[in-house]
């Protein structure tokens, strides 16, 4: 039987996201409850028995276009999520376009979970570019960090990339208190901001955003100053105009059109957990 969560799911489903993750009790929760919402979890359970899979389905905007982000699968010990996810996925495309649903997005965990899903009609159109560079020194370099509060942060978000796939704010609230649980600084000025963590002496940039390469990389240059790491590994999205031709292009999401193709060039999918 397939459902929607109730209250007395929670444990339970904190259990399965704990153990597919591998994130704590805090975050499975703080996901569950302030990001996907109980009332958006889809939940496999066989009968008289525990919930043996779920499957979030996640209401999203794209401007004035409505979709869903499925994430967060998972599945109990003995139960063949690769065969089961995509019988779900089927399921739900006809019941969120029959909605007037114009959309579905996800982030395949591999290759061959890619190869799965386009045959459900997604499509690998939303991809990430990897930049690896070292950031010189520059004790001129300003910068603020940390000082950005989420609102500010997604209102800038919004100015660089118009075509961003959002969550609701008190989401994006949860998302951004377990990064920084994790270890996230954000470093930001009035031409830019970029999100990452410190590894080593590499800082890891889950999204950089700025005005242009120079200011891209007085940010980089602030955040060496900080933390002392010279090398950084940038993600950045197809469609930025950051660093244009360097990278290497690498698959990130995946969209299917539930009520016919619109144009994604400036579409920015990045849900960051």
């Amino acid at each position: 039987m397939v459902r929607a969560a109730v209250e007395e799911d929670r444990q339970a489903l904190i259990r399965l996201r704990c153990a597919r993750s591998g994130g704590t009790e805090e975050d499975a929760a703080g996901w569950l409850c302030k990001v996907a919402g109980l009332d958006n979890i889809l939940v496999v359970q066989p009968a008289e028995r525990p919930p043996a899979a779920m499957l979030g389905a996640v209401p999203v905007r794209c401007g004035e276009r409505r979709g869903i982000w499925f994430c967060g699968a998972a599945a109990a010990d003995g139960v063949p999520l690769e065969t089961l996810l995509p019988r779900l996925l089927e399921s739900c495309l006809r019941a969120f376009s029959a909605k007037g649903y114009d959309f579905a997005v996800l982030t395949p965990d591999s290759a061959a979970e890619a190869a799965r899903l386009e045959k459900l009609g997604f499509q690998n159109l939303l991809p990430t570019r990897v930049l690896k560079k070292p950031i010189r020194r520059n004790l001129m370099a300003h910068a603020e960090f940390d000082s950005l509060t989420v609102r500010r942060w997604l209102e800038m978000r919004q100015r660089y990339q118009p075509g961003c796939v959002n969550l609701p704010e008190p989401a994006m609230n949860e998302v951004m208190a377990q990064l920084y649980r994790h270890g996230l600084t954000i470093v930001s000025n009035r031409r830019g901001y970029g999100l990452y963590f410190t590894k080593g002496d590499r800082l890891q940039f889950l999204e950089l955003q700025a005005d242009q390469d120079y200011c891209a990389d007085l940010l980089l240059q602030a955040a060496r100053e900080k933390t002392g790491a010279e090398q950084a590994r940038v993600l950045l999205a197809e469609n930025q105009a950051l660093y244009l031709g360097a990278g290497r292009r690498c698959g990130y999401g995946m969209i299917a059109f539930l009520r016919g193709e619109f144009p994604i060039t400036d579409v920015y999918f990045r849900m960051l957990l």
